[in-house]
């Protein structure tokens, strides 16, 4: 009897030494208010790598100041002696594949090369760059680590040209470290520019019920109508949009009045009857020795087309090869479908109580080389898109003072962007003059940023009177009503 009683004392002992190495960390949850983010980051041209992590380790883009200076002389050269343009310009297309040309992908649509990007499994503030980032989604994520503690703020970095699907699994295991590691049973999930259409990706393929709140940031969860453009060959270079985005990319009052000086004398529509004769002759070239090698089987640019343009897109990159494409379009295809399903799967979310809040710029013109680029947007996307497509007048332009919008409340109080026709519209912030990818450290809009992760009210735009549905960002990206 004794035996057993001393047994079971040094039983009971052990196991309540042991107790802590089995206790979840729910526990700790209960304790923690905050949330974990999951970051999922934009396009970064200028992040891919050769051999990434290797002591060959190169970046994507060859911007070798010797390549580059050769290549241009080639071209000169080719005109010159041959004096021939289309000599010239098939060096131009050498030129363009020697620069991009480790972006090319396969058949497939996988890449070609040994390419990808520097991936951070760990929390973000086990890395220095992250812990002290300023701007983009830097500074976001230095934001979101001093607003909610080290080990609640997971950075997702990826090859922006794969399938969103194969992205989707590193958001996937992002949120399934955030739950594991904090103990939290869900996520919060902020998604910038194209990480919107990545964000989808993962919500079709593994749920949402990882999720308590999801930030659609300047993002492409609508597509982007320069992928549109592009993939089925609208390529247009206009007077106005050409001066209308340089003169955006004036920052003092002597260079404003000179570029307004030379448009006023034809200079820039004297430049685009070089460009149209540039492009009424070696556009189809262009294409087809370089742009499409290089740039028309990535995946995901093909989700950012939009509906209405995607067979067109399949025809012209593609033409009669279907059949022998077969494999590339099925995942096209599939992207495709997930974007037609983007509204059903969010409405589902949000009557699932899910927060859902889509943030967009306008007031900046896009680059001016496709038909459409006459949108307003953020100096990178269009806000039609990025809004959820809200009615948007043209940039520089009003949607006039006898438009009726179906909402008044819905109007932006300069009759430029009307949320009634947005896909959700309740849940939708219009910001004017904010930069793509806003949120930079120490700033207002990192403030907006803190108050969408972590306000527990009713969730709706304009909820909290700081932050109106319509607002203005000044150049230090401060916000206020109008």
């Amino acid at each position: 009897m004794k035996k057993a009683v001393s047994f079971l004392l040094v039983f009971t002992l052990m196991l309540s030494l042991a107790a802590p190495a089995f206790a979840t960390d729910s526990h700790n949850a209960d304790l923690c208010e905050n949330t974990p983010v999951i970051i999922v980051r934009g396009m970064d041209f200028g992040g891919l790598y050769v051999d990434c992590g290797t002591e060959s380790e190169q970046p994507a883009i060859n911007t070798d100041a010797g390549m580059i200076v050769s290549g241009v002389l080639k071209i000169i050269a080719s005109g010159i002696i041959n004096f021939s343009l289309d000599s010239a310009f098939d060096e131009v297309a050498n030129l363009v594949c020697d620069i991009f040309g480790f972006f090319a992908m396969d058949e497939n649509g996988d890449s070609l090369h040994n390419v990808s990007t520097p991936k951070y499994p760990e929390s973000a503030d086990n890395y220095e760059n992250l812990r002290n980032g300023e701007g983009f989604e830097y500074g976001m994520v230095r934001t979101c680590i001093e607003a909610f503690g080290d080990g609640h703020t997971y950075y997702v970095n990826y090859d922006w040209r794969l399938d969103p699907f194969v992205v989707a699994d590193d958001i996937n295991a992002a949120v399934e470290a955030a739950v594991s590691e904090t103990g939290h049973q869900k996520v919060s999930i902020v998604c910038c520019s194209m990480g919107g259409q990545m964000t989808l990706a993962y919500l079709s393929k593994y749920g949402y019920g990882r999720v308590e709140r999801c930030l659609f940031m300047s993002s492409t969860f609508c597509g982007a109508q320069v992928a549109s453009d592009l993939l089925t060959g609208k390529v247009d270079i206009t007077a106005d949009n050409l001066y209308n985005f340089v003169r955006n990319l004036s920052n003092n009052d002597v260079l404003s009045f000179l570029i307004d000086a030379l448009n006023k004398v034809g200079i820039f529509k004297g430049l685009t009857k070089i460009t149209d004769f540039i492009l009424e002759n070696y556009k189809e070239d262009l294409y087809e020795n370089a742009i499409i090698p290089v740039f028309g089987r990535m995946p995901a640019l093909w989700g950012l087309v939009q509906a209405e343009d995607y067979e067109a897109a399949i025809d012209f990159v593609f033409g009669g090869r279907t059949q022998e494409n077969a494999a590339f379009l099925e995942r096209t295809d599939r992207l495709q479908k997930m974007m037609k399903d983007k509204t059903d799967l969010i409405n589902e979310m949000i009557n699932n109580g899910v927060k859902i809040a889509v943030v967009a710029h306008y007031d900046a013109p896009v680059a001016p080389v496709y038909k459409n680029a006459h949108f307003n947007g953020d100096g990178t996307l269009e806000t039609y898109q990025m809004s959820g497509y809200a009615t948007v007048a043209p940039y520089g332009e009003t949607l006039g003072d006898s438009y009726v919008p179906e909402n008044p409340e819905y109007l932006s109080p300069d009759r430029v962007v009307d949320l009634s026709t947005a896909l959700f519209p309740e849940y939708t912030y219009i910001i004017k003059g904010a930069p793509h990818v806003s949120g930079s450290y120490g700033t207002d809009y990192s403030e907006f940023l803190v108050w969408l992760l972590t306000y527990d009210g009713e969730f709706y735009a304009g909820a909290n009177e700081k932050y109106p549905q319509f607002m203005v960002s000044g150049s230090e990206q401060t916000l206020s009503g109008f």
